[in-house]
């Protein structure tokens, strides 16, 4: 019996061990890094980071060699062949509400760190119950303070609809209503959407297509889902890149460990 338990805790121990090396240890994989987050919060959990874990994120990114980019970048490098720099990394922000504007634009002008938000235009200075509490969204006059600071704003739909329950013309509209609230709205925007949930008709083939053809006809350049890995560089389908999901309820390892991998997958 206490052999087996000893077994157990080395085993636990080596697990752990292995972990933290992962912080320190070179990066195997290249390829473009998105990183998905959703708030900026004083308490951490699934959907938000505090100040701190984020600004530490930052600085051992920084640290380990990793290049922060802009999203205008990767739509040039789509559009234009422009050149990433060596282990590009992007930082993306989902729907926009009110903390992009209160929390994270101060700490991105202190670590003179680029972001992208992707902001619902529909819920705009609305208040809406969100991942179980009122939520505040950024109002228009806050998306264009954000974008004139340099935070970039893209699109995430107009009412943050699961795209795998619409046609391809029904997204394509949607798109297109995105980018005419924002322009009426004075806002600079990139020609990029995330799709809410990661979720689109990526499962069957005719209606992939088609849906892809749609967004490109609409004029976006690049799309987001979830998915969790490395995109390989030059990117094989500029509608459907990988983001990680970074969360705040995890220990700074698995951060570490997602970056470097893309995901977390034997540490579940």
């Amino acid at each position: 019996m206490i052999t087996a338990v000893l077994a157990v805790a080395i085993a636990a121990l080596l697990l752990l061990l292995h972990a933290e090396l992962a912080v320190f240890t070179p990066v195997p994989r290249r390829g473009l890094r998105v990183l998905m987050y959703h708030r900026v919060e004083d308490t951490p959990s699934r959907g938000a980071v505090t100040p701190a874990q984020l600004e530490r994120q930052v600085r051992w990114l920084r640290e380990r060699g990793y290049a922060l980019v802009r999203l205008g970048d990767v739509v040039r490098h789509e559009r234009e062949g422009a050149a990433l720099p060596a282990r590009p990394v992007l930082l993306t922000f989902d729907d926009g509400t009110a903390d992009a504007h209160d929390r994270l634009l101060p700490l991105l002008r202190r670590l003179e760190a680029p972001a992208a938000v992707f902001a619902v235009p529909g819920f705009a200075g609305s208040t809406r119950p969100y991942d179980g509490a009122l939520v505040r969204f950024a109002d228009p006059a806050e998306l264009r303070a954000l974008a004139e600071a340099g935070v970039e704003i893209a699109l995430h739909t107009f009412e943050h609809e699961d795209l795998a329950r619409r046609t391809p013309d029904e997204a394509a509209e949607d798109a297109t209503r995105c980018r005419r609230w924002l322009s009426g709205a004075g806002i600079p925007h990139e020609p990029a959407l995330a799709y809410p949930f990661g979720s689109y008709p990526r499962k069957d083939p005719a209606r992939r297509t088609a849906f892809l053809a749609a967004l490109r006809g609409a004029g976006i350049a690049i799309g987001f889902r979830i998915g969790n890995r490395v995109n390989p560089l030059p990117l094989p389908s500029p509608l459907e890149i990988h983001r990680t999901e970074v969360r705040g309820d995890e220990p700074f390892w698995v951060f570490a460990w997602k970056v470097r991998r893309g995901r977390r997958k034997g540490f579940a």
